[in-house]
């Protein structure tokens, strides 16, 4: 069941809150009322976008994330300011509430996960897409991915591919370096998987705290393939929240 609201309450008692909207069927009204919500900054560097889809829904995303972080700081949408650290990562300006955020998208939905305390990160991607899964696990995955793909054949080998992927998007950006971490420094062994829960695996030449309390969750959702990656110590509860309500309050 999807409800249109959270609080910084649940978020405080070890919730992750998931919002998604789907970018191309909001109404022109609604757009209209989504930009008004943007800073200048933001809708100069829109206005430079000369692909009219990727503006539509990076214009969604920007707005949407403002919408939703007002629901847990008792601000305005317009008024929140952001930051971003030495990786590009966005984080809130005078966050007093300890919010931590991350977002993925694409034309078809765009997703935002919110928690407290904790690094977390995100990823979407739609499986159906066509993609060179050979050459590029390969290249980016670790040895350990590349040979559990190689066993596989077909929709299930680009199943397992893009199950693979979004779990390594999501535990990057949740580190907050992206992709500089090296994608072949960690791997994910979904060969056993029973869960949506999947226990992550560090090679030697990774170089953070390889004893962080890493939780990642991955699942298919909306038929897009999603994983969620956060630092905690106990067992998470993630909530769906279909952002479409925040526009009609």
């Amino acid at each position: 069941m999807f409800l249109p609201r959270s609080s910084l309450n649940a978020l405080n008692t070890n919730h992750i809150d998931l919002w998604f909207i789907e970018p191309h069927q909001l109404s022109t009204e609604a757009m209209t009322s989504l930009r008004a919500l943007l800073s200048n900054e933001e809708t100069l560097k829109l206005q430079q976008y000369k692909n009219k889809p990727a503006q539509h829904t990076s214009t969604v995303t920007r707005a949407l994330c403002r919408l939703i972080l007002a629901q847990y700081t008792n601000k305005t949408p317009a008024s929140l300011k952001f930051i971003r650290n030495r990786h590009g990562k966005p984080e809130l300006v005078d966050n007093i509430n300890a919010l931590r955020f991350n977002l993925s998208h694409n034309n078809e939905l765009i997703v935002m996960v919110v928690c407290a305390n904790d690094d977390i990160g995100c990823d979407i991607e739609n499986p159906k897409r066509k993609i060179s899964i050979e050459p590029i696990s390969r290249r980016y995955f670790a040895k350990q991915e590349h040979k559990q793909l190689s066993h596989l054949t077909g929709e299930q080998q680009k199943q397992r591919f893009f199950e693979i992927w979004t779990l390594k998007e999501a535990f990057v950006k949740a580190t907050g370096i992206g992709i500089a971490l090296g994608l072949d420094t960690f791997y994910f062994d979904l060969k056993k998987r029973l869960t949506q829960n999947v226990d992550i695996n560090f090679n030697d030449h990774y170089s953070l705290d390889k004893f962080a309390p890493w939780q990642c969750h991955q699942t298919l959702f909306n038929e897009q393939s999603l994983a969620i990656c956060r630092t905690s110590t106990l067992q998470q509860t993630i909530k769906y929240f279909d952002a479409k309500h925040l526009l009609t309050n």
